[in-house]
């Protein structure tokens, strides 16, 4: 539960956001960009909102592998632990790149640099990762 929540911890106050080297990025507009921008934006206002059910829903399968999550309702509980009294994040999406097969969504969070690492998953963004700057 330590690693979850401090990955979680990560995700809400200092995901989506920069990396500061140039990459390829997708060009305005994109479906691609526009999607990967609604996902972002679903994921801080859920948190946001304290919807962890939807949260959880838009985290990916390989994301719950990789922190140890037994399930959604556990995902759900361990937001709630963490997060209900928590303040509310301010977000600000900053860029949007493709990388292979992932998405990389640059923004800053409460002021924040970090990132959110998005896949698709069942014909949806999800996310992959959520990383510092």
């Amino acid at each position: 539960m330590n690693r979850f929540r401090v990955t979680l911890a990560l995700l809400a106050a200092s995901a989506l956001a920069g990396l500061g080297f140039a990459l390829p990025r997708v060009g305005n507009g994109s479906s691609v960009e526009q999607q990967a921008r609604r996902a972002a934006s679903d994921f801080f206002e859920s948190v946001n909102a304290r919807r962890f059910d939807r949260t959880c829903d838009l985290l990916s399968r390989r994301f719950y592998r990789a922190n140890r999550l037994r399930d959604k309702a556990f995902c759900a509980l361990a937001l709630r632990i963490g997060f209900t009294w928590g303040p509310s994040y301010r977000f600000r999406i900053v860029g949007v790149r493709k990388d292979g097969d992932r998405v990389i969504v640059r923004a800053l969070a409460s002021g924040v640099p970090g990132h959110l690492v998005l896949i698709r998953e069942d014909g949806r963004m999800k996310v992959l990762a959520v990383q510092a700057s």
